[in-house]
């Protein structure tokens, strides 16, 4: 699991980028994409290296009405981005 005290940020093969039809955003690496929901992209848009998982995970509850769930939720997709090399700055 993330520590709350790791300060992620996206790997340098990563890039977040607005589609130019449907300008949602799109997490990019090489010769692949994501296509991100509007919680995914507000969580990777707060992931700047300066901010750890806890300052994202208060920022968010700030934003939407804090509750566990978003935490579980904002750890979970970190992993998931984590388990694919997407991100950096994981250590605590």
């Amino acid at each position: 699991m993330i520590a709350l005290a790791a300060r992620p940020r996206l790997a340098p093969k990563a890039r977040l980028r607005v589609d130019r039809i449907s300008g949602r955003k799109l997490l990019v690496y090489p010769e692949r994409g994501l296509a991100l929901n509007e919680t995914g992209a507000e969580i990777l848009d707060l992931c700047d290296g300066a901010r750890s998982v806890g300052q994202i995970i208060e920022a968010l509850c700030a934003r939407h009405g804090g509750n566990e769930r978003i935490a579980d939720e904002v750890r979970g997709f970190l992993q998931e981005l984590a388990d694919r090399n997407l991100l950096r700055g994981l250590e605590p």
